[in-house]
Order: structure tokens, then sequence, then C-alpha cells
């Protein structure tokens, strides 16, 4: 009882250190007949010196080199052609990681034949009263997603707000993978609507993920 009890502690502490150290933010909005998306994925260098001290480790390296692995080139080039992206690395005092800027003509041939099997990830398919978005997924792991992993991050968040002249009323948002469905509360403002995900849900899956707006 006394180790659970420890367990419980030590989660519980290191979710209070980790909150808001890692944050997926995206805007959707639309001018005439081009959808227009941005992404931003950052991670607080917070993180990495807190990482480096509780091991007792200095370094000068740029800690953020592993995330930017993830560049243009391996991000941008799997799009389909009709999506018109740009990359931008971002490495700040505060924070680093890379912003997408997204736009596709929602009444071209291409992204009418686009289907969610297809779609990339955290790019919307708009259409019939619905936003559809698939998140990344990782490789499958063995009885089940990233629990641990889900508990550090449980204050983490994805971060959406949709413009009105995409989506003019919501009346329910979902996350849903293979096992779970989970009902995502939203914020009605007078131009956009705020939705807010537990990065959580994702992580600690290992089947598709996908958040269904309607």
């Amino acid at each position: 009882m006394k180790k659970r009890w420890v367990n419980i502690l030590v989660i519980g502490l290191v979710t209070l250190i980790f909150a808001g150290c890692f944050n997926i933010t995206q805007h959707i909005s639309k001018e005439g007949n081009d959808l227009n998306v941005f992404v931003k994925f950052a991670v607080s260098k917070s993180l990495f010196e807190m990482s480096n001290s509780m091991g007792g480790n200095k370094s000068d390296e740029n800690p953020c080199e592993d995330i930017f692995k993830y560049n243009e080139e391996s991000i941008i080039n799997g799009f389909p052609k009709n999506i018109e992206a740009n990359y931008v690395k971002t490495d700040s005092e505060i924070e680093c990681g890379y912003e997408m800027y997204m736009s596709v003509d929602v009444k071209s041939k291409d992204y009418k034949k686009m289907k969610k099997a297809n779609v990339p990830a955290l790019f919307p398919l708009v259409g019939d009263g619905e936003i559809y978005i698939k998140f990344p997924q990782g490789e499958e792991e063995e009885g089940g997603g990233d629990q641990m992993g889900a508990a550090f991050m449980s204050s983490a968040v994805y971060r959406l707000t949709v413009n009105r002249n995409v989506m003019d009323k919501i009346n329910m948002v979902t996350f849903k993978n293979a096992d779970e469905t989970h009902d995502i509360p939203f914020i009605e403002l007078p131009d956009i609507f705020i939705i807010e995900v537990p990065l959580g849900f994702w992580i600690a899956s290992s089947s598709p993920c996908e958040l269904i707006i309607k």
C-alpha cells in the first residue's frame, strides 16, 4: 500500500512539473474557396533543462535537434500536390518546434476525392456538416498505448480553433479510437469555436485516433 501511494505521488509531481511543456495548436479558417490551416508543435525548453538537471547532465548541444528531424522534407513531401504547405522551424529562448501553414481549394476535384483513409494527419476534411481530423499514428505497442506517457501528458492539450466561416454551428465534438469514444466540450465565441483535447487520450492509444466535429 505504501509503495502504491509513493508511485501515485511521483506521477502526480511529474505531471505538475511537465504541465504545459508540450502542446499542439491548430487553427482552421476559410477565405473564399481556400481552406487555410495552421498547426504549431511546441516543446518548452524547460522540459529539457529539468531532465538534464535531474540526470546530472549538462550539455551545450541544442536539445531540440531530435525534434527538428521531423523537417519539411519528411512532413510536407508526403502531402497531396493540391495542398500548398509551408514549414517553419521555431527555436526561441522559451520553446522549440515547428509551424505549418497549409491551404487547399475545397472546390478542387482532388480535395473532393480525398478520403478519411488517405487524408494527411491533422489536415481537416470539411464537408456535409462535418469536420474530420485524423491524428498522427505511431507504431503500435503490444498491450496498448503509452499509459505512463499519458499520465505525464495529462495536462498537455491539443487546442483547435475553428473560424465560423468554416462551420457556423457545432453540436458535438467527439474524439475516437478503436476502443473508446470521448465527448469533448467546446467554447463558442462570436467568431470562433475553441476545442481542447487532452493529449493523454492520443498518447494512451495504440489504435488510430480521430476528431469528429458536427
